[in-house]
């Protein structure tokens, strides 16, 4: 018996056109035309020869290859619900059939299996031992795990914490900063008999000492993101990745405070607010937490299908913004002056937030109204099913996997290639 479980007896001389193939056992019986229905299948390039076998012998799955066997006789390719979709396009790739042959009735079934398997390996992917194979020097792995896996020692714990701790010292400072009494433009407050404007004695001293905190802040911030730099495991990728990204632009602040131009001004304030984003890291602490897990790999996977909300939103926008600027702009104490003013009324009503600076007057901008606060809740119910859909599935996936045993590696017995 070859490598392929398959073996062939001599060929009958009465019956050429028939051919027997026994597969784990169960035999079937065919005809040689019928296999070559598939021209590109396995069976079909076995009986295409000037003098085909008799009878084959597969080592392969019997239950399987009678849906297989029936594809060739009918050619339409069904599922049977009682086995694995990843077992049956194992078997159908080996005998030379496309799994996307399978009739649009089975499809959903089929594909169910192979969606749970890659579901799961999404959801565990082995990035350690991928990350750590591939450095060069043995200490780069270390500090790399130090810095970058919180849970993979107590140090790494650790240094996450005093990190986090930073990034929240960081914010604070940076908060107390825009107080009026603080702020060093803003050193002057009304009295409490409002007859003139004093310096606040006892707040002096603060903004020099929030100085010193940004700074140690700072110092800090820029330790942790060169020594992670130096120890990943791909510079690429590492300054690919959105919160590194982040972490870089977060720097900035400290280094351009002293500008005083306007554009400069508008820049920082853009980059503090990358430094109140700095504190999701939170969630790299808290990423083995069950409910933390489940919530991330949920938002990955309907990241996609979300992506179409914005499209609807700014179409809608658009069309409503058009409709009620048409509606409204004749009209005496209509507030609309323009289709951009249209177009502000209408993302307010579709979000349902409804600020109340811009309403229609009219009977006709009433019932534009009246379509935009509808199609708007259709849009924000829309994504519900797909978020709480992925929410179930891989709540269920991750359930599933940690209760699953822990599998021993077991040693096999290399094939043997030669021919029985």
């Amino acid at each position: 018996m070859s490598s392929v479980g398959v073996s062939s007896l001599g060929a009958s001389e009465g019956s050429r056109d028939k051919i027997v193939i026994n597969v784990g056992g169960v035999k079937h019986e065919t005809h040689t035309s019928t296999l070559m229905t598939l021209p590109g299948s396995r069976l079909a390039q076995l009986v295409d020869t000037e003098k085909p076998p008799s009878e084959l012998f597969f080592d392969r799955h019997p239950e399987v290859f009678s849906h297989v066997l029936q594809f060739y006789r009918s050619g339409k390719l069904h599922y049977p619900t009682n086995l694995c979709g990843v077992l049956l396009e194992e078997e159908f790739d080996f005998w030379g059939i496309s799994g996307t042959d399978v009739e649009p009735c089975c499809w959903a079934a089929f594909r169910q299996n192979k969606d749970a398997v890659e579901a799961l390996a999404q959801i565990d992917p082995s990035v350690m031992e991928n990350d750590q194979s591939s450095h060069t020097r043995a200490w780069q792995p270390k500090i790399w795990a130090l810095f970058d896996n919180p849970l993979s020692s107590v140090g790494a714990t650790v240094t996450a914490v005093v990190s986090l701790f930073f990034i929240l010292l960081s914010i604070t400072a940076f908060s107390l900063q825009t107080y009026p009494a603080i702020n060093p433009h803003q050193m002057y407050v009304v009295s409490a008999d409002n007859s003139s404007e004093n310096p606040v004695e006892n707040l002096s001293a603060l903004p020099r000492v929030l100085d010193a905190v940004e700074l140690v802040c700072s110092l800090w911030f820029v330790f942790e993101f060169v020594t992670r730099a130096v120890s990943c495991p791909s510079k690429l990728s590492f300054f690919m990745t959105v919160m590194n990204i982040v972490d870089l632009l977060a720097l900035l602040p400290w280094f351009f405070r002293w500008c005083s131009g306007s554009y400069c001004i508008q820049a920082l304030g853009f980059l503090h607010v990358m430094r109140c984003i700095r504190v999701l890291h939170v969630f790299k602490l808290m990423q083995h937490v069950f409910s933390v897990r489940v919530l991330k790999h949920t938002l990955r996977a309907s990241a996609t299908a979300l992506c179409t909300v914005p499209l609807m939103l700014f179409s809608c926008t658009l069309i409503f913004g058009t409709m009620f600027y048409y509606t409204e702009f004749e009209q005496l104490g209509s507030s609309v002056l323009d289709i951009p003013s249209g177009c502000w009324w209408a993302v307010i009503t579709l979000t349902t937030v409804g600020y109340g600076d811009i309403y229609p007057v009219t009977v006709q901008g009433k019932c534009v109204a009246i379509l935009c606060a509808m199609v708007g809740v259709l849009l924000i119910i829309l994504p519900v099913p797909i978020i709480i859909n992925n929410f179930i599935k891989f709540n269920s996936l991750l359930k599933t996997k940690h209760s699953m045993p822990r599998r021993k590696e077991k040693s096999r017995i290399p094939t043997s290639t030669s021919t029985a």
